[in-house]
């Protein structure tokens, strides 16, 4: 019987530990399919997203949010639906991305690299084949907006 008790408490507290780690990973789930931040700046400050080191970033109800800092999200808490409605407007303005190959490496998308990494950038969307090819474009960025818009004529 002395046994039995710190066995029964080892496997309740291996099951909530490996509970825990699958709602971690469907949150990551979660966040993969969230639409993307249409915004340069922080939706509650205005400030530019990189003026306080790296955003906060979370998603909320099937999107992305970028503040500029942790801070901010009181903010957006207190007042969700009107910073929500600010997003979802700069959305629609948002111009979808024209090309079935990757910009960076020019892979098609959902091909063998699987879903693709998607993101706004200044009012555009980009897909890329995998969020490694982000790091070329952003160390090139201007190289590949223009690729873009050739392609696109």
């Amino acid at each position: 019987m002395k046994i039995l008790k710190p066995l029964t408490l080892t496997i309740v507290a291996a099951s909530l530990v490996a509970n825990s780690q699958g709602l971690l990973a469907a949150d990551k789930k979660a966040e993969k399919k969230a639409k993307p931040y249409p915004l340069n700046v922080c939706v509650v400050s205005g400030e530019k997203l990189d003026s306080m080191g790296e955003p906060f970033v979370f998603a909320h109800d099937g999107r992305e949010v970028k503040l500029c800092c942790k801070d901010c999200k009181k903010d957006f808490d207190k007042t969700t639906a009107k910073f929500v409605a600010k997003i979802d407007e700069a959305a629609k303005k948002v111009k979808p991305y024209p090309l079935a190959n990757c910009i960076v490496s020019d892979e098609k998308l959902g091909g063998d690299m699987g879903e693709p990494f998607v993101f706004i950038h200044d009012g555009r969307e980009i897909k890329l084949c995998c969020k490694d090819c982000k790091k070329d474009f952003d160390k090139n960025t201007a190289k590949f907006m223009t690729k873009l818009d050739k392609a696109k004529k």
